[in-house]
């Protein structure tokens, strides 16, 4: 599958995990802080990169920031153009859908207003936010540097709930997710790992999944074992 990817020009680590199951082609719009002003700022730039990224005519297009779809509804802007496309909140709350989730224990990587912003948008949804815990940074460049044991560490501590959510596409998580739901025996996502499910879902019935020729075997997580 050819994935036409939108990620803030911070984002260091959604190319590289979905770029060993699809062909990932990307293009990126203005983020150095993950505030509430400067994701809004940045949604300013969708619609051109939009336009851009459909000029390689790719299967499907995401838009993979968390944050900058939970803060404004940016869904309908995707919708505009023929190409199949997502954002990652909205690819979140499908995945937790399908994995019939009531409550939900989330890790992020962000300071707390917009981890309050996430629990109101996902409690919009339907769910109930049983624990969310952040880290705090606002530089994306510093969430990009965070190594995966820190995102497996952060979820580890959290409420049990129906499923553990793991935010933010800039934050390192395929490496741990299997082990983690193994560890607290419940099903685990993260938006990279929804974004990709929900990018497979979308694609044309004539682009081919195969978990035996893919790149990388799916490792990760009952999502992605399951439910393709």
């Amino acid at each position: 599958m050819h994935l036409g990817l939108i990620i803030p020009s911070s984002n260091t680590v959604m190319e590289e995990e979905l770029n060993n199951y699809v062909t990932v082609h990307s293009t990126r719009i203005s983020l150095y802080n993950v505030d509430e002003e400067s994701l809004k700022k940045m949604n300013e730039e969708l619609s051109k990169a939009l336009e851009l990224i459909t000029d390689c005519h790719p299967d499907v297009i995401v838009y993979g920031c968390t944050s900058g779809s939970f803060v404004e509804d940016v869904e309908e802007i995707l919708h505009k153009w023929l190409v199949p496309g997502v954002t990652t909140s909205h690819a979140v709350v499908s995945a937790l859908h399908t994995l019939d989730a009531h409550t939900i224990s989330v890790a992020t990587p962000y300071i707390n207003a917009l981890n309050k912003r996430e629990k109101a948008f996902l409690e919009s949804h339907g769910f109930t936010v049983r624990d969310i815990k952040g880290l705090g940074f606002l530089d994306n460049t510093e969430i990009g540097k965070q190594l995966p044991q820190t995102a497996y560490d952060l979820a580890k501590s959290l409420k049990k709930s129906d499923v553990t959510f793991i935010s933010c596409t800039n934050f390192k998580t395929f490496d741990i997710i299997s082990d983690l739901e193994k560890e607290i025996n419940t099903p685990v996502v993260s938006s990279n790992s929804a974004s990709l499910w929900k990018a497979f879902e979308l694609a044309p019935t004539n682009t081919t999944i195969s978990k035996t020729t893919s790149r990388k075997p799916f490792y990760l997580g009952k999502l992605l074992e399951e439910y393709l």
